[in-house]
């Protein structure tokens, strides 16, 4: 697709609008003025055969000069044709009335300046045109009729020198107006050509000359409008980091420039994009048989992995292909772009030339592939929404704290995703801060953390953010909540990745009034070492020593010995997984501090919590 005569014609467009409504607005000026002319002749009682027919002509110039811009018919042939039309009837009529004795002595301004304003919009060849026809006709004029009434006593050769100075002075007004005009279409031209090129700009890649991400996305929604199948292929270049690496960026910049007119050189390829690096995008022409897909992808892919002579010698380069295609009435354009992404993602990890997206094969990763591009929509539209679990002294079964949740509704999939479904791909791309501010600020909005606690998840990742602990206490000053209302709660993976720098923001945390807790302690490799490493004020028992504490006298002993190691530290414990009223009674003779579990209550949204959870006793 040529991008700059698609923005050039754009501009074009502009530019004949404005001289459409330039014909608009004269045509109906002009009418105005003709008929009001004609109410002056009539009720000065001068009107007469010639001075109606005049009348008439122009009305059916000026009407028609309306109507073309109107119906934008011809607009600009009809609009010069029309005032060279006027022109030439102001002649005739004023050589008409000459002729038959009817002149005045304001007559001689009028011929003067009214040929003027009729041609004084034209173009530039038109007014260098009419500018010897009109001074002939001044020269003319002048000498048979209107020297009769300036100087009637001159000598000829004063008369003469008179009517050629007027003739000269009309035909230089005409000429200056030329140049004027000239100077206006050459801004006209410029501006056209400066539009084009800022939008060319803005949709190609600057590199390569393709479309870019956004003009390939414009291209796609109007083909998704105009066309019954959209083909669409991804393509992405293998290993080509260490090849920029090995050979610099500027031969780098040069393959992917050479790559993009191979793209383009594909007889199928209707438009080619730059989706950015090294990822490519193609559109397939929409009359290609489905039974030469195959082919055609072979064909752009061998194209696209020919080596490359370079100075140094050949350059190897491979490819990956992904295609998919959509019947534009029954599936999104968004959809369509995840299945192509898809399959060359597979095309990639498998090492093939190319892949065709195969629902069966190819669903799972779509699903995964869908949740990444609409979780961040999700955060924005408000779909992640804050839910609480409660957690209650072993004891009294009194709930003195809730641990904070995440659940995605609304989302539009045949079922709203778990957090084991995007929890991990939020961590992935970086989003759990963003998550937990949303939630957090839902949730003290709605929660009394005056006598309870709130317990938050936190990752390694989430505090080396640098403005973490910043944004927390922001948050919780604006809902006046003290700090000491709030429970980190962290696993040991703390320890395993930047140790001292999670250390220090922990240890300033506390110093601030808040809470650590280690949480599923006893699921990993290295929880006892930890202990003295992390500053801790609580550890969550996992869940796995309640159920197993059942089997045998063994896993029960466990059990105690966690308990009473955290009180031993001097820590509170908190064991997780209560799923009956058996296990809170075990667990409270053997000594925990707190429980938590289904059986306490199941976790539920927080603008849904209209009452404290009930605690069987």
């Amino acid at each position: 697709m040529n991008v700059g005569h698609a923005q050039k014609k754009a501009a074009e467009q502009g530019v004949s609008d404005r001289a459409r409504l330039i014909a608009l607005c004269a045509g109906c000026l002009g009418l105005f003025i003709n008929f009001f002319v004609c109410g002056v002749y009539v009720m000065s009682g001068a009107a007469n055969a010639l001075v109606f027919g005049e009348v008439a002509i122009y009305a059916v110039i000026l009407a028609t000069i309306t109507v073309c811009a109107f119906r934008r018919y011809r607009i600009k042939q009809s609009f010069t044709i029309g005032l060279l039309g006027l022109f030439l009837v102001f002649w005739v009529g004023t050589f008409l009335e000459a002729a038959t004795g009817q002149t005045a002595p304001f007559d001689f301004p009028l011929v003067l300046f009214i040929p003027l304003f009729l041609v004084i919009i034209l173009q530039h060849q038109a007014l260098f045109a009419t500018a010897p026809v009109q001074a002939v006709c001044v020269y003319y004029y002048t000498c048979e009729f209107a020297i009769l009434d300036i100087g009637p006593d001159w000598l000829p050769a004063d008369q003469n020198a008179y009517a050629l100075m007027m003739a000269a002075f009309s035909g230089f007004s005409f000429c200056a107006l030329g140049i004027v005009a000239f100077a206006r279409e050459r801004a006209d031209q410029k501006m056209v050509e400066l539009i084009a090129e800022k939008d060319t700009l803005a949709s190609t890649d600057g590199l390569t000359g393709l479309l870019n991400r956004r003009a390939f996305m414009d291209e796609l929604q109007r083909l998704w409008g105009e066309q019954k199948t959209v083909r669409i292929a991804f393509v992405d270049l293998d290993h080509f980091k260490p090849l920029n690496d090995q050979y610099g960026h500027s031969v780098g910049d040069q393959i992917l420039k050479k790559v993009a007119n191979r793209i383009s050189s594909v007889s199928y390829v209707a438009a080619a994009a730059r989706l950015g690096g090294d990822e490519f995008a193609v559109v397939l022409k929409d009359d290609i048989a489905s039974e030469t897909v195959d082919g055609v992808l072979s064909r752009l892919h061998q194209t696209i992995v020919s080596d490359i002579r370079w100075d140094s010698g050949l350059i190897t380069i491979g490819a990956s292909i992904g295609y998919a295609e959509g019947e534009t009435m029954g599936q999104s354009l968004s959809g369509l772009l995840r299945s192509a992404d898809t399959a060359m993602r597979r095309a990639k990890g498998s090492r093939s030339d190319w892949a065709r997206f195969n629902p069966r094969i190819d669903n799972e990763a779509l699903a995964t592939s869908t949740l990444e591009v609409e979780l961040k929509s999700a955060i924005k539209n408000g779909q992640i929404k804050a839910a609480i679990q409660p957690i209650a002294d072993a004891k009294t079964r009194k709930v003195v704290a809730h641990e904070l949740l995440t659940r995605w509704t609304d989302s539009g999939f045949e079922r709203d995703p778990s957090p084991k479904d995007f929890i991990p791909i939020a961590e992935k791309m970086g989003l759990l801060n963003e998550i937990l501010w949303v939630t957090l600020d839902e949730a003290l909005a709605h929660l009394d953390l005056r006598e309870q606690k709130l317990a938050i998840n936190v990752s390694p990742a989430q505090l080396l953010a640098s403005d973490f602990l910043e944004t927390l206490l922001s948050v919780l000053a604006r809902h006046d909540v003290s700090p000491r209302a709030i429970t980190i709660e962290i696993t040991e993976e703390v320890a395993f990745r930047n140790v001292e720098r999670n250390v220090a923001i922990l240890e300033e945390a506390r110093r601030l009034g808040m809470s650590i807790a280690l949480d599923d302690f006893g699921t990993g490799y290295s929880s006892l070492s930890m202990l003295d490493t992390l500053p801790l004020d609580k550890l969550k028992i996992d869940q796995s020593f309640v159920r197993k504490s059942d089997q045998s006298a063994q896993s029960k002993s466990i059990l105690l010995a966690a308990i009473r190691l955290a009180k031993q530290l001097g820590l509170e414990s908190c064991v997780e997984g209560i799923e009956t009223q058996k296990f809170a009674a075990r667990v409270a003779v053997l000594g925990a501090d707190h429980i938590q579990g289904y059986w306490l209550g199941r976790p539920q949204l927080v603008k849904d919590a209209q009452r404290e959870f009930q605690i069987a006793s």
